[in-house]
């Protein structure tokens, strides 16, 4: 006796789909409410690409900047710190996008997925937007830059940049949640249930 595989579609988005024959979706749709309307989807595309092109481009920064700050102890925090968030920049460029896959794909597993890993590479994001300005304008940071001076002038101009697009960057990432799952889950009548 053939059975059909269980599909995870709650009623607002078998409501939806009845309404929009056309929209594609997976059959692992949502279990947690991953659904993005087709008007939002090139908006989800938009904001996964942004977000990927800030990070890409800031990690290439940071990483030359990385490279050409002098070693030794007067300049280790400075190395660290852009080590550090050249390093998220690259982890979090890919990310991104794989978090904007799954919202646009409306897969309950790759959106939740790459969402968490995303979270964990903003958090260290949002900690090196503390760390850097600190270190690079705290005395032993001033130090360094006079040991290079158009480095640190690189580095100086790269995190008021950085601190710039910040809001930014984290906007997207909240543009990309609520399109593919906020708006489904909270604003289109009844909130997701699991459909047996």
């Amino acid at each position: 006796v053939y059975k059909p595989a269980k599909t995870w579609q709650t009623q607002t988005q078998q409501q939806i789909l009845s309404e929009r024959p056309l929209y594609p979706t997976t059959t692992t749709t949502a279990k947690m409410g991953v659904l993005s309307a087709p008007e939002d989807k090139p908006k989800i595309v938009f904001h996964a690409a942004m977000m990927a092109i800030q990070n890409f481009g800031f990690f290439m920064m940071y990483y030359d900047i990385w490279g050409a700050t002098p070693a030794g102890d007067t300049c280790s925090d400075t190395r660290f710190w852009c080590a550090f968030m050249s390093l998220t920049c690259f982890y979090v460029a890919f990310i991104c996008v794989g978090m904007g896959y799954g919202g646009y794909t409306d897969d309950g597993v790759i959106f939740p997925l790459y969402w968490f890993l995303h979270l964990a590479g903003g958090a260290c994001y949002t900690v090196c937007t503390i760390g850097l300005p600190v270190t690079r304008f705290s005395d032993e940071g001033k130090d360094c830059a006079t040991l290079s001076p158009v480095n640190g002038d690189r580095l100086e101009a790269v995190i008021i940049m950085h601190i710039s697009l910040y809001l930014v960057y984290v906007g997207s990432m909240l543009s990309i949640t609520y399109f593919s799952y906020i708006k489904s889950t909270f604003y289109a009548g009844n909130p997701p249930q699991q459909v047996e």
